[in-house]
């Protein structure tokens, strides 16, 4: 039982390492219901790593991972229903499915499956829902798995990079579905991306990531003024990493 439910993502004292090399170190992390945070940090710094972490792909060293109050390293189905995750390497589904039959199959995990706005975001997005997936390019791969994460409607989206292969029009769609999903369903979401512009037009709440360790944790506006008003995201994480 969670202490407060309005807590839905929480990482505590979490530390990770591959052999002799620390990826992640005393890693303390808290997002609440309806928060849209951001996850930067250079390539390396250990994003995917923390992500990972936080839904139970990746065996801890120390510290505790959890989603909705549950141990990711061992989340009931329940709570799996609630998750969408686009992973930042988008290659591992079947890919002599065709579009339509990934889709389908995917649904069969969830107890409900809006096919009607499946259906309207692979119209949107130009996806061919008869082509094979292999046969798509990297953006519209990208696409497709965007698609099934949201086709279940879950309460937390989870996306590792998930900007980084789509053109600037397809970026400017996703994020604009997002922001509406925030603001008509108060869904919850960690967002990691490198490309900070589009960071800017939808977090509220970011989180640096910088010496496996959170360097910042709270509202974008506060690290702007703690700067300058005149700096970007992108300076002032370039200035961090100094």
């Amino acid at each position: 039982m969670m202490e407060n439910s309005d807590v839905v993502i929480r990482l505590e004292k979490v530390s990770k390492s591959y052999g002799d090399k620390q990826v992640l170190k005393n890693i303390d992390l808290t997002i609440k219901k309806g928060t849209i945070m951001g996850l930067v940090g250079k390539n390396g710094a250990g994003k995917t790593t923390m992500i990972k972490s936080l839904l139970g792909l990746l065996k801890l060293d120390s510290g505790k991972a959890s989603l909705f109050g549950e141990d990711s390293w061992d989340l009931p189905g329940e709570i799996k229903q609630k998750l969408g995750y686009v992973p930042q390497n988008v290659n591992g589904f079947d890919g002599w499915m065709t579009v339509d039959a990934l889709l389908e199959y995917t649904s069969v995990f969830y107890d409900k499956w809006n096919k009607k706005k499946v259906d309207q975001l692979l119209k949107d997005w130009n996806i061919d829902p008869k082509a094979r997936f292999r046969s798509l390019s990297e953006g519209e791969k990208q696409k497709v798995a965007i698609i099934m994460a949201m086709g279940h409607e879950p309460e937390l989206y989870i996306f590792d990079e998930p900007v980084a292969s789509l053109d600037p029009v397809a970026r400017r769609s996703f994020i604009k579905e997002l922001i509406d999903l925030n603001i008509e369903s108060g869904t919850t979401m960690l967002f990691s991306t490198h490309i900070t512009s589009d960071l800017e037009r939808i977090a509220a709440d970011v989180a640096i990531l910088k010496d496996n360790e959170l360097k910042y944790i709270g509202e974008l506006s506060a690290l702007k003024e703690k700067y300058t008003e005149h700096m970007n995201l992108e300076d002032i994480f370039l200035e961090l990493n100094k």
